[in-house]
């Protein structure tokens, strides 16, 4: 859920806007936070590392939405790694106490953001699904549809602007598998290639 943060949130919760760049880490995992982050325009990736090292993409966050927030308001550790995918993010950040208190006082912002709060929940419950019972082809093809749903887009053919490496990321497939289940996913007309780029 998108959110528009007015300026007596902002001014409330004493917070503060700073620029991050392609590949910084914004939180690290295990991290435990006094502050609410909100990404005000860019994008960014949060993952975990898996004990032999490989990568598992948790989402991405894309501008004019929180993230980490369910940790933050426990004052539970971060479960992911925070980083910058685009060039650039503006993240805002705003003192928990302070921001506890606004929902509090503002029951229609604590509606809206514990609904946000529960699509999160929601969606990690079906990734984890996913992962443990789904064959490769339905979990790539479900990332896919994820993709077009989130884009609004669903009803017409749209280039999927993810690469085979962060297939393999969301998915927790190798990125052979990927490769090889894309092909032949083409071969069966369940999606189109064109000059190496995914259409659905």
């Amino acid at each position: 859920m998108e959110f528009q943060l007015d300026d007596d949130l902002l001014k409330t919760t004493k917070a503060e806007k700073k620029i991050y760049y392609k590949g910084d880490v914004v939180l690290n995992e295990g991290d435990i936070c006094q502050y609410f982050y909100f990404l005000h325009d860019g994008e960014l990736s949060v993952f975990n590392f898996t004990e032999k090292g490989k990568e598992l993409l948790q989402h991405k966050v894309k501008g004019a939405h929180f993230f980490a927030e369910p940790a933050i308001l426990l004052g539970k550790p971060i479960p992911g790694n925070v980083e910058v995918y685009s060039d650039k993010a503006h993240v805002i950040k705003m003192n928990r106490d302070l921001f506890v208190d606004y929902l509090k006082s503002h029951p229609e912002f604590l509606y809206n953001f514990t609904i946000s709060v529960a699509q999160k929940s929601l969606k990690k419950s079906l990734l984890l699904k996913q992962i443990v019972l789904l064959n490769p082809e339905e979990r790539i093809m479900h990332q896919l549809r994820d993709y077009k749903r989130e884009s609004g887009l669903q009803h017409e053919k749209l280039m999927i602007k993810l690469t085979r490496k962060e297939l393999s990321h969301m998915t927790g497939l190798r990125i052979e598998t990927v490769i090889r289940t894309i092909k032949k996913m083409e071969k069966e007309e369940k999606l189109e290639i064109v000059n190496g780029k995914i259409f659905l």
